[in-house]
């Protein structure tokens, strides 16, 4: 049965591989734009002025616009689990064996998939900063403004790096 359903999936794995590639374009690149030349000088203005409400207001609509963004990003990052975990499968990868594959793999492992989570939840889950806006409570916003800014800035140089060097070792497959 498993065997079957193995082959018959794997039928359709240049298309799965396809949707994969896609995904890891979009959730690699999504947000470098928006972050790089919108919301980080706006976050730096606001900090550097923090009793500006014009800048304060800025950042809160950047901030807001791109928690909504951040939405293809984090669908584009589950397409890229679940099409990942698809071609483990069909295609049988020893995972045993150390090639550009485990490292990959483990690389998505520890510190993509945290990172990812953390993301998640400052995006959408208990950070969301449009939610604890409308609710009213100033101090809770402005503490998921500065965890956000936080986690951005910490992962900013791991995203920059870490992103190029996974599409150049899925492209070259150098071991």
């Amino acid at each position: 049965m498993t065997e079957a359903l193995r082959a018959a999936i794997g039928a359709y794995f240049p298309y799965i591989k396809a949707l994969h590639v896609l995904s890891a374009g979009l959730w690699g690149f999504s947000t470098a734009v928006a972050w790089s030349y919108y919301l980080k000088p706006a976050l730096r203005a606001a900090r550097r002025n923090p009793d500006d409400p014009a800048l304060r207001s800025r950042r809160d609509e950047f901030m807001k616009r791109f928690d909504r963004g951040a939405r293809i990003e984090h669908v584009a990052f589950a397409v890229l689990v679940v099409t990942s975990l698809l071609m483990l499968w069909i295609a049988q990868v020893d995972l045993a064996r150390w090639n550009y594959i485990t490292a990959m793999l483990w690389l998505g492992i520890l510190i993509i998939l945290p990172m990812e989570i953390v993301d998640i939840y400052l995006s959408h889950l208990g950070g969301n900063k449009s939610r604890l806006h409308a609710k009213g409570d100033a101090d809770a916003y402005e503490r998921a403004m500065d965890w956000h800014w936080t986690f951005l800035r910490v992962t900013e140089p791991l995203v920059m790096v870490l992103v190029p060097i996974m599409f150049l070792i899925a492209i070259v497959k150098p071991f």
